[in-house]
C-alpha cells in the first residue's frame, strides 16, 4: 500500500485507505484551488458578486471577531474596492475586518464604514467599585510588598 493511500480524490485523498494528508478537502477535483469554488460563471476573473462572498466568508472565519459582529458587517464591492459598513460591539472587530477584506484576492481598495458602539452594562449588573484616589476598577494588589 502506498504511504499516503491511494484515494481518488485528491492526493492522499478520503477514498479506499486515503487520509487526510492530501493539499486539497476531500472533493476537490485536482488542480483546483479555493478560489475556483467563488469564480461562478468560470470566467477566471473574480466579480464583484463573486469577490463579495470571498470578503463576508473571510471575515466570518476569522477567529478574532465574534459571530455577533461579522453577522452584523455590510460587505459593498464595487470595481474592486470593498466597502465595509455596520455596527460592531468588540473594538477589535473593525481593524480585523478591514485587514481580512484587505488581503481578499481580488480586492484593490477598502474602505473600513465600521462603527463601534460602546457596549452598555446589562440592567442590575453592579458597579465598578472605585479605587483610592477616585480612580474606578478592581482592587489593587500589592505585588510582594
Amino acid at each position: 500500500m502506498p504511504p499516503y493511500g491511494y484515494g481518488g480524490y485528491g492526493w492522499g485523498g478520503m477514498g479506499p485507505g486515503g487520509g487526510t494528508t492530501g493539499p486539497f478537502w476531500w472533493g476537490a477535483p485536482t488542480g483546483w484551488t479555493d478560489l475556483d469554488l467563488y469564480d461562478y460563471n468560470n470566467n477566471y476573473v473574480l466579480d464583484d458578486n463573486e469577490i463579495v462572498d470571498l470578503v463576508k466568508d473571510n471575515i466570518v472565519a476569522d477567529p478574532g471577531i465574534p459571530m455577533s459582529d461579522a453577522h452584523n458587517i455590510d460587505v459593498h464591492v464595487s470595481g474592486a474596492t470593498a466597502t465595509l459598513s455596520g455596527a460592531v460591539r468588540n473594538p477589535r472587530t473593525s481593524p480585523l475586518a478591514y485587514t481580512d477584506a484587505y488581503w481578499t484576492p481580488g480586492v484593490r481598495d477598502v474602505a473600513n464604514n465600521i462603527e463601534v458602539q460602546a457596549m452598555e452594562r446589562r440592567p442590575g449588573a453592579a458597579p465598578t467599585p472605585e479605587r483610592p484616589g477616585g480612580v474606578s476598577g478592581g482592587p489593587r494588589t500589592s505585588r510582594g510588598r
